[in-house]
């Protein structure tokens, strides 16, 4: 199974990108963190304060690719592009800046259907003379120089197996023109053990809340065995402080433990 998840590029105005108050509510709160085959779709510094990360929505949590480029623009005063990716076959390509430059393109470029379902819709296939013209005025506003060549070859419409679809999307950040990257490690472990096994019924409560927007977003109503109880709303709430504190501007991990204890002592059962 391939690769889910927005690779998000930005310039926060302080601190890192996974705690820019824009970014959670929009593209969601599961920041790729390092694994037994490395962190290339983490958090990274591209210099001059942009960074990008690689972040995925919970269940109950609803990706807004486009108005989230948009709110982070306003934000930061500064261009944004972010990417969707599906499966590591495709991805859904926003992009805008405070100068008014804004692309909307599907990756690989094309009329073809991809088979997946984009949550915004599948962006008509653009004339790759205008998409690469796109691309470049977005990183001349971001003071950088790009390569012309390299992003030509990203978005030419051709359907490629390999590479996939994350690094098709690596590499069009680096055609850009920024500097070689440098990897920021997380300062909270989300599996700490310290944390016991929150996530259980963090998980549970969150496909609970997850049936419960789509179903109202059908016009449906769903039995009370779907009502979050108190102590599932409370584990919740404990994960999204965990999840806010992963890469910094948020609470410690000896505040965290503190919390933790705090909930087994109310919920002692769990």
């Amino acid at each position: 199974m391939g690769w889910y998840g927005t690779l998000l590029l930005a310039k926060p105005a302080n601190g890192t990108l996974p705690a820019h108050p824009q970014v959670r509510p929009a593209f969601g709160s599961r920041f790729m963190t390092p694994g037994p085959w490395g962190n290339a779709v983490g958090l990274h510094d591209l210099g001059d304060g942009w960074q990008r990360v690689g972040v995925k929505p919970f269940y109950s949590e609803r990706l807004r690719l486009a108005a989230g480029v948009q709110a982070l623009v306003a934000a930061t005063a500064a261009p944004v592009l972010a990417a969707w990716v599906s499966e590591s076959v495709c991805a859904h390509v926003e992009g805008s800046t405070p100068g008014g430059v804004a692309l909307s393109v599907h990756l690989p470029n094309t009329d073809e259907e991809c088979g997946y379902e984009h949550l915004e819709g599948q962006p008509a296939r653009v004339q790759p003379r205008l998409a690469v013209k796109a691309v470049e005025a977005w990183a001349r506003e971001a003071g950088r120089t790009p390569s012309t060549e390299v992003i030509s070859a990203i978005v030419d419409g051709l359907w490629n197996e390999l590479p996939a679809m994350e690094d098709e999307v690596l590499a069009l950040f680096a055609a850009l023109g920024f500097p070689p990257e440098t990897e920021i490690l997380p300062v909270i472990d989300a599996e700490d053990p310290a944390f016991g096994d929150y996530g259980s019924t963090a998980d549970w409560a969150d496909m609970k809340a997850s049936g419960l927007i789509h179903a109202a977003s059908r016009g449906e109503v769903l039995g009370p065995e779907y009502d979050l109880t108190p102590k599932e709303r409370d584990y919740l709430r404990f994960r999204d402080l965990v999840w806010g504190s992963v890469y910094g501007g948020g609470l410690s991990r000896e505040e965290l433990i503190a919390r933790y204890e705090q909930l087994t002592s109310q919920w002692p059962d769990q």
